[in-house]
């Protein structure tokens, strides 16, 4: 529950600063995402049919750029529960990492806690079979045709080949078992999952790193993080600190309507038909939020949230007299669109932006 909850958090932050700015109105325009490679598609088969989110890394075309080198690395990953210990698991067992040898990575989870991890790369099977049988931790499974399935009994993580270049994992053996069948050209795993997979196809970049959730639940889990945000901040500032300067009615109304208006955009999700992010890097980084939502009225509906709570956030900092804050600078790198029913918001954050954003621990 509590990675769940971190992972909501870190979420929201991102929501945040990409969501929340002066909304520009092109409704007659479409949407024109990446289209979604063959190859992707064929291994998100390996995946489960209803996970609550979906997230695809392509690590080897992230390393060719500018921005991986200057902020991204193993260590972005070492602190994830769900996927860190697997992807150190890898590095000691195979000699492998996201920085040198792992190429794409394909995770998906479900309200049950089941898991499903594709890794695809390339890997010494031997040296991985080697390194499991002088391990008690680990233990090994036989199947027919040759199929061995390698589990670490302490973390509860079955393995196993697929092939040469791709390794497939959870923590729940069922989800493995029904990989051992999977071929290029099956129809089972997410590719069942038909809305799902129209809502992947319009995901707008899809080359690096992209994110997508279609499950109520989690959606307002997202939204409920600006609420439980908002109410952590009271009656402090935004920025972190309280100012002295404010008439204490004053602040009191501005605190009590904000909370309002955040308690307003968190019943909002309801009409959210999914959310997703992706992002696009270069020198600098492309973040790239949509929100499906029911119709064009709860899109307007939501844009309209999104503009007062970030106007009333922008207001308590100008009240505060006090220097803005990262995340209300970089609203102004927003440019937000609606497509048909679709709120889509873009940011490009360059070498400054994101080094400010470390310095204040944002996310």
């Amino acid at each position: 529950m509590n990675n769940k909850k971190r992972l909501f958090r870190s979420i929201a932050y991102l929501v945040i600063i990409v969501n929340c700015s002066l909304f520009i109105a092109n409704c007659g325009k479409k949407l024109d995402p990446d289209p979604l490679p063959l190859t992707v598609k064929q291994n998100l088969a390996l995946l489960q049919t209803d996970p609550q989110f979906v997230m695809y890394f392509n690590f080897k075309k992230m390393r060719g750029t500018k921005f991986w080198e200057q902020f991204l690395s193993d260590s972005v990953f070492s602190a994830e529960r769900n996927f860190g210990g697997f992807l150190s698991l890898i590095n000691q067992a195979a000699g492998v990492s996201i920085s040198n040898g792992i190429d794409e990575m394909y995770f998906s989870n479900s309200w049950i806690g089941d898991n499903s991890i594709v890794v695809k790369g390339t890997f010494d099977r031997k040296r991985v079979n080697d390194y499991v049988t002088a391990d008690t931790l680990y233990t090994k499974i036989d199947y027919p045709n040759g199929i061995i399935v390698y589990k670490q009994l302490d973390a509860n993580l079955n393995f196993y080949f697929k092939d040469d270049f791709t390794m497939v994992a959870s923590n729940y053996l069922k989800l493995i078992e029904n990989t051992f069948a999977v071929t290029d050209t099956s129809n089972t795993g997410l590719l069942t999952n038909t809305n799902l997979m129209k809502e992947i196809e319009m995901v707008k970049y899809k080359d690096n790193l992209w994110m997508i959730s279609n499950q109520k639940l989690f959606i307002r889990g997202i939204f409920e993080n600006f609420s439980d945000m908002n109410k952590k901040k009271q009656p402090v500032m935004p920025g972190g600190e309280s100012s002295d300067s404010l008439n204490l009615s004053d602040t009191a109304q501005t605190d009590d309507t904000q909370t309002d208006e955040t308690a307003e955009l968190f019943s909002i999700y309801k009409k959210i038909n999914s959310v997703a992010f992706s992002v696009k890097m270069s020198d600098d980084i492309e973040i790239v939020m949509q929100n499906e939502c029911e119709d064009g009225n709860s899109a307007t509906e939501l844009k309209n949230r999104m503009e007062a709570v970030i106007a009333l956030a922008k207001l308590s900092t100008t009240l505060s007299g006090k220097k803005p804050p990262p995340a209300i600078k970089l609203l102004d790198k927003v440019e937000t669109n609606v497509f048909d029913k679709t709120v889509v918001l873009e940011a490009i954050l360059n070498e400054n932006d994101i080094r400010e954003i470390r310095l204040q621990k944002i996310f």
